[in-house]
């Protein structure tokens, strides 16, 4: 359990002893918050014989085993969630509870659901059955139907605070870890975790290819070429970076050419973003531009 969500999970496990859960639940999740550990965690509790996930009943055990058969989590194999796989979730509301206790239905991403499958999900909520609950997540609020959130309670979930999730960090990885590093990966203490672990698309990497370029021991042309795979992520950092570097110019009573200098590769960064998404773009071209001009700047 992230420490992010312990007062969340402590309650919502309160309410089931209680019986005050509602039927469903719809977690709002900032993007790389880890609402999915929550959401199993939370699963687990309902269909737990003590309620409380004890890891040492016959509930637990088929939990964690993936086996238990009051548990369905719908995955779909292809970018949307259709509506055959949401009718299966209606029949399943339907039948009796195999161990007699709760049954959890768990839908990642409901914003994925086509129109057909979300009204066909709408019916399974205005129909709620007897200890059954649905546990619905998105990262993508504004792709739900408001009607769909209108019969769910909503649960937000945000990303740890900046203290917090260096802490975090600190305690999970030998490796050094900064705010500009954290801001990096939108603030997402896992996937600035999972950088440093596989040694992926890494920001500071990133930067010292940076310095590198400005001390003329690389080129343009060679950073383009190493980045090209992650061009999404190179044009956010090269714009991060863009800002970073104008506030330190800023506090150095830099000259104005300096800044409009920084400006321009911000603004080039953003102007080029869109076309990332044009059929046979050429990636490699596209970060050279940048890194041409970033090459070409010079601190104060």
């Amino acid at each position: 359990m992230y420490p992010w969500f312990k007062q969340t999970y402590s309650q919502l496990v309160g309410r089931i002893a209680s019986s005050q859960l509602h039927h469903g639940l719809l977690f709002l999740a900032d993007d790389g918050v880890g609402e999915q550990t929550l959401i199993l965690a939370l699963a687990k509790a309902l269909v737990c014989e003590n309620k409380n996930a004890c890891n040492a009943c016959k509930g637990c055990s088929l939990f964690e085993a993936q086996s238990h058969p009051d548990v369905q989590i719908v995955v779909s194999d292809k970018p949307s969630i259709g509506v055959d796989l949401i009718r299966k979730v209606s029949e399943f509301v339907t039948t009796t509870a195999q161990l007699m206790g709760n049954k959890v239905i768990i839908i990642h991403g409901i914003d994925a659901m086509t129109e057909a499958a979300s009204n066909s999900l709408l019916k399974t909520l205005e129909e709620p059955s007897r200890n059954t609950f649905l546990i619905l997540s998105t990262t993508q609020a504004n792709g739900v139907l408001p009607t769909i959130k209108s019969r769910c309670e909503k649960i937000r979930l945000h990303l740890p605070s900046e203290k917090q999730s260096l802490e975090w960090l600190s305690s999970n990885t030998s490796e050094t870890v900064t705010g500009e590093g954290l801001h990096a990966y939108s603030g997402s203490p896992i996937k600035y975790l999972q950088a440093l672990t596989d040694k992926a698309a890494n920001y500071h990497e990133f930067v010292d290819d940076i310095v590198q370029l400005q001390e003329n021991k690389i080129f343009a042309e060679s950073v383009a070429k190493k980045w090209k795979a992650e061009p999404a992520l190179a044009l956010k950092w090269a714009y991060q970076w863009s800002i970073l570097e104008y506030k330190k110019c800023l506090e150095q009573d830099a000259s104005l050419s300096k800044l409009n200098e920084l400006q321009n590769i911000g603004d080039l960064c953003s102007k080029l973003k869109p076309k990332l998404e044009q059929a046979g773009i050429n990636f490699q071209l596209i970060l050279q531009r940048v890194f041409t001009q970033i090459s070409d700047f010079r601190s104060v």
